[in-house]
C-alpha cells in the first residue's frame, strides 16, 4: 500500500511539475483583462502572442500619460485569482504582480 501511494504522488508531482514548463504554459494560460476604474482604459493579455502584462503596465502609463485630465489612474484586474489552477501556480509564484493589482469585481 505505501508503495501505491508513492508512486500515485510521484504521478501527481509530475503532472503539476510539467504542466508548469513553458510548453504546457503557451497552452493553458489564461488571457488576464485589466481596467481602470471607470473603463475608459482595458487590456487583455493574450498568453503566447506578445501581449503580456508588461505590454498592459506599458500601455497603461502611456495612457495617464496622454489622459491627464482622467482621474482614474489605477489599474485593476478584473479576474479572481485561482489557486486549485495548478498549471497556475508557476505565474503566481514568479509573475505575481499582476495578481497584486486590487480586484475589480464590476466588469462591463
Amino acid at each position: 500500500m505505501k508503495k501505491r501511494n508513492r508512486i500515485i504522488a510521484i504521478i501527481i508531482l509530475g503532472i503539476i511539475i510539467i504542466s508548469n514548463t513553458p510548453p504546457f504554459q503557451f497552452f493553458l494560460q489564461e488571457n488576464y483583462h485589466y481596467k481602470n476604474k471607470d473603463g475608459s482604459f482595458q487590456f487583455t493579455e493574450q498568453a503566447g502572442m506578445g501581449r503580456d502584462f508588461q505590454v498592459a503596465k506599458r500601455q497603461f502609463k502611456n495612457f495617464v500619460k496622454t489622459h491627464p485630465n482622467n482621474q482614474n489612474k489605477t489599474l485593476y484586474r478584473t479576474f479572481l485569482v485561482k489557486p486549485w489552477k495548478f498549471w497556475e501556480w508557476y505565474q503566481l509564484i514568479f509573475n505575481n504582480e499582476r495578481f497584486r493589482l486590487t480586484f475589480w469585481a464590476k466588469y462591463d
